[in-house]
């Protein structure tokens, strides 16, 4: 729950639409399952961001279940990314659980995700 929080804020916090918004209630309500889930059309910006939303999530509890972090190795899996890569993403997502004060989460996860 304290995840489906954090992913609401986020999304009022990047501006998303009322619609969208919505959509995303819908999507946390009945989530897909990982196979149903398109990924082709990602480039690898669109990539690298939603592996570190992800990984940054699975730690926003502070209770790293199993089941999270193999969504998040098949993730990676599933973009290609080798370990030096996953390192990197590790990194800043982990740097993004210490943003407070000024530095806001959105434009940090956005400056970093190139």
């Amino acid at each position: 729950d304290k995840e489906k929080a954090g992913v609401r804020v986020y999304a009022e916090v990047l501006n998303l639409s009322k619609e969208f918004r919505a959509k995303l209630d819908e999507s946390l309500a009945s989530p897909l399952a990982f196979d149903q889930i398109i990924f082709e059309n990602l480039n690898s910006r669109d990539q690298a961001f939603a592996y570190v939303a992800a990984t940054w999530m699975m730690g926003a509890d502070d209770d790293i279940d199993e089941k999270e972090k193999a969504l998040v190795d098949r993730l990676a899996t599933t973009f290609g990314f080798d370990a030096a890569k996953r390192a990197d993403l590790d990194a800043i997502a982990k740097d993004l659980s210490k943003t407070t004060g000024d530095r806001k989460w959105a434009d940090e996860i956005v400056a970093r995700c190139k």
